[in-house]
């Protein structure tokens, strides 16, 4: 949270500057400063990438022992961190700290192309590469984090087991409410059936599955539209006022919130 406080401070101090340092900047040539800046860009983003790759690459190869606990990583990973993250932040902020004058009361040299070419690092890292990331992304054809989802599909597991545990130590000493509870168990029983044929499908099944949840979304929010559309037709034809309308369309909205949870 403090970083991104700290870059949103970054930014405020940016437009503030920007107009003093580009009215210092007249004398310069619009050719001459878009090129440098433009240099200095791409300078950065090559440092980067040729840092990314031996920083990962070589600590393996020189140690077996990092490489049997963390082997290689995908080449095409380290291209997208190579890729990816906002440079010139850190420049700008040493930019800004510089005084206005020296000590003997001359304006401090190259203040203004300092600020200028670091705000261009920024524009270029920010609006360029990260307009690109998705294109980068696609071309090198990178999935989605098996491990981060074998970690959710667990987390999911457990909690319903916890839970359905729960339930059954509940039914034995409440047995007012033996039916309510009883419906909860056969909910629980059926998520985690779902999430067991989940779990039980191979790679190769991973398309097919990934379709179907896909075809049950969007017969899901059809479903969702027809009933919004009916409690609409309902209102206008008088049959249930306004406060109806609201309460059931509530609910419409949480069922196509908890879809939109679910598909994220």
């Amino acid at each position: 949270m403090l970083v991104y406080l700290l870059n949103g401070v970054i930014f405020v101090f940016i437009g503030l500057q920007l107009p003093q340092v580009m009215h210092g900047l007249q004398h310069r040539a619009w050719a001459n400063l878009l090129l440098e800046a433009g240099a200095i860009s791409l300078v950065v983003i090559a440092v980067r990438i040729l840092w990314i790759f031996p920083s990962a690459y070589l600590p393996r190869f020189l140690s077996p022992r990092i490489r049997a606990r963390n082997p290689y990583p995908d080449w095409r990973h380290l291209a997208i961190v190579s890729w990816s993250g906002m440079r010139g932040v850190d420049s700008l902020a040493t930019a800004l700290a510089l005084p206005l004058i020296t000590a003997a009361g001359a304006p401090f040299p190259g203040r203004d192309i300092i600020i200028f070419v670091s705000f261009a690092v920024i524009l270029v890292t920010l609006v360029a590469q990260g307009l690109t990331l998705p294109f980068l992304i696609r071309i090198l054809r990178i999935g989605g984090d098996e491990k981060a989802w074998c970690e959710e599909h667990t987390a999911r597991v457990l909690a319903n087991q916890a839970a359905l545990a729960y339930l059954q130590r509940l039914a034995q000493s409440d047995t007012e409410h033996a039916e309510q509870i009883s419906l909860l168990e056969a909910q629980y029983h059926e998520r985690l059936a779902q999430l067991e044929t989940i779990g039980e499908a191979n790679e190769s099944q991973a398309g097919v599955i990934e379709a179907e949840a896909s075809r049950y979304h969007q017969v899901a929010r059809e479903a969702l539209r027809v009933e919004r559309e009916k409690i609409i037709d309902l209102r206008n034809e008088h049959r249930i006022n306004d406060e109806t309308l609201r309460v059931v369309e509530r609910d419409i909205d949480l069922a196509d919130a908890r879809l939109s949870e679910r598909e994220g």
